[in-house]
This record gives C-alpha cells, structure tokens and sequence, in this order.
C-alpha cells in the first residue's frame, strides 16, 4: 500500500496559504529576473553593435533651433514657468541689447540658449554651463533643460579630502532615501557588464513628482574598460520624459572591478549640485561604493555617506533570526 499524502493539508483537501504565498512569491521573483535578464540582454546587444560599427546611435528626431517667443514655457524640476519671467516682452520680440566692440553703438541679439540658461541658473543652481542643454521643442513652444553626463573614467583616480556638506540640489532626508532595491538592480548591470565586457557603465536615478518614486534610466552610451561616453542627445532625453513631472536626482557609474575613487576625468565632469556615485571592487563580495555632490560656492567635491541617501538592505526576510543572544553581555 503506497501512501500519497504528505500533510495534514492535502489529507482534506485544505490550501495552505503559506505555502501558496510563497510560490506565488517565487514566482513573481523568477518573472522580474527574465524581465532583468532580458533588458541586460538587450544592452548587450546594443553594445556588440556599437562596438563592430564603431558608429553612434541615429537620431531619430531632428533637433529645432533654439529659440523663445513670448508664449514660450520652461518645462522642468515639476514646474512650467513662461520665458516672461525672465525676459521682458520687448527683449523677447526685439532681442536684448548689447553694445558694439569698439563703439557705443547699440544693436539687439536674439535671445541665445545660453542667455536663458544663465537666467535659469538663478533659480536652478544645478544647471551650471558646460552641463546643461536648453532643447526647444516648437510644436509644443516649450524648452526644457537637459542636465547630461559627460564623460566617466577611471584612471588617474585621486582621493578627495571631506570637507563640510553645504546646500545642495537634492537633500538627504531619512524620510525619503532611494530604495536599496534601485541600486541593487544596477549593481546587478554593472557586475554583467564587469564579467561581459570588462567595461564600465552608466546609469541616471530621477525621482517621479507624480507618484513620489524613484527610478532608474540608463542613457544610450558608449563604454570601454575605462571610460564612458553618453551618446545620447539632449533632445533624445528630453523626449524620453517629456509626459513626465521629474527631476535628476543622480548619476551613478561603475568603475567595474578597479577602486570606486573618483578619477580626474569625474572631478572635471561631476560639478553639478546633484548626487554622483561610482562603484567599484565588483569581483567582490560587498563592492565599493563612492557617493558626494558638488558644491558651487567653495567649487569643492564633498564626500557624502551613502547610508545617508540610500535605503539600507532589509536582511529579515532573507535570514533566519534562530541564535540565542542572551549569552552575549553588553558593557
């Protein structure tokens, strides 16, 4: 006589709920991890390509030339504010006026993007020159400010000295911490990349106004063992979110399985105040991480901790809390 029943639950014919819940759980887990594979996969492929063509990815859409008008609207961190507020309505028709070199003579230029830009900075202490791109869009009559990476390494690194944290774009908040499953998921890239490729990689975090939640992009790019280039343009980005309300909250890169210190090419391109992480170390079991921000008024990079701005990884569901503690004495 064989016996098929192998609990009290199957005996009768009862559903064990924890059981289910946990198999609905896995499986659930096993969906995000094809989903995860098969984004990296995708990314692979983009980067073989890349790498055999040797050319930058097409632009699908043609860029308009810079201009504003007197309905023109500002579209950014959340907010739409009309070009007035920063230009009258006689520059915005007329252009702004400007002496002659060599002469009193008075001629009037168009509005440049620079010239707006300079004007946003005011407000927008992030959106410093070299680092921001002002895109017009004219079927809509908006421009939206772009802050873009610039180029990431990893040689030459040198070891920045802490110093005093100031204001900054995006301020750490125990209340609102970047969830530890974000960075995990581009821990997860970067390793693939590392093992892959032996290359770097880039990735940009925003935070959603609408909904209050943080998420990932990764910008089109083209990497090597110790650099990355984004090649994405300013109108692919803007484009991407333009039904968005967001605001660019950091830029993270992995220095694959050398040290997370910040190299010369970063300090020359992380000078926007928002958040820029490197990590590094990958072939381990816990990798490096670097975190800081830059302050404009000392022009000076200034470390941060990253428990300060990342959620910390919640070990309770993963471990078994099964030992008796109450042998340890605490002095």
């Amino acid at each position: 006589m064989s016996l098929n029943q192998t609990d009290i639950f199957s005996m009768f014919n009862i559903e064990d709920e924890v059981e289910t819940k946990k198999i609905e759980a896995a499986k659930a887990a096993e969906e995000a991890k094809a989903k995860q594979i098969e984004r990296i996969n995708a990314m692979k492929g983009n980067a073989e390509n890349n790498g055999k063509t040797g050319m930058k990815p097409s632009v699908t859409e043609k860029k308009d030339p810079f201009k504003v008008t007197v309905s023109t609207i500002i579209r950014y961190a959340g907010e739409e504010r009309p070009v007035t507020s920063y230009f009258s309505i006689e520059q915005l028709e007329n252009g702004l006026a400007t002496k002659k070199k060599d002469s009193d003579e008075v001629e009037y230029k168009p509005i440049s993007e620079n010239d707006l830009r300079k004007k946003l900075e005011e407000d927008y202490p992030e959106l410093v020159a070299n680092f921001t791109s002002l895109v017009y869009i004219e079927k809509k009559d908006i421009v939206v400010p772009v802050l873009q990476a610039k180029k990431k390494g990893n040689n030459d690194c040198t070891e920045e000295s802490p110093i005093i944290l100031g204001d900054s774009f995006y301020t750490p908040s125990p209340k609102k911490k970047i969830p530890f499953q974000l960075l995990a998921e581009f821990l997860v890239i970067a390793k693939d990349f590392a093992k892959t490729f032996g290359t770097e990689v880039h990735a940009d975090f925003y935070l959603d106004l609408d909904t209050d939640e943080f998420f990932m992009d990764i910008p089109k790019q083209r990497v090597n063992p110790v650099l990355v280039e984004i090649t994405e343009t300013p109108l692919e980005s803007a484009l991407k979110f333009i039904e968005k309300r967001y605001v660019k909250v950091m830029e993270i890169h992995s220095h694959h399985y050398m040290s997370a210190t910040p190299s010369s090419i970063d300090d020359a391109n992380e000078r926007s105040q928002i958040l820029y992480a490197i990590v590094g170390r990958l072939d381990r079991l816990f990798p490096e991480i670097t975190l800081r921000t830059f302050d404009l008024a000392t022009q000076r990079h200034i470390p941060l901790n990253p428990s300060l701005v990342f959620e910390e990884q919640d070990y309770q569901n993963d471990v078994r809390y099964i030992y008796d503690t109450s042998v340890v004495e605490v002095a």
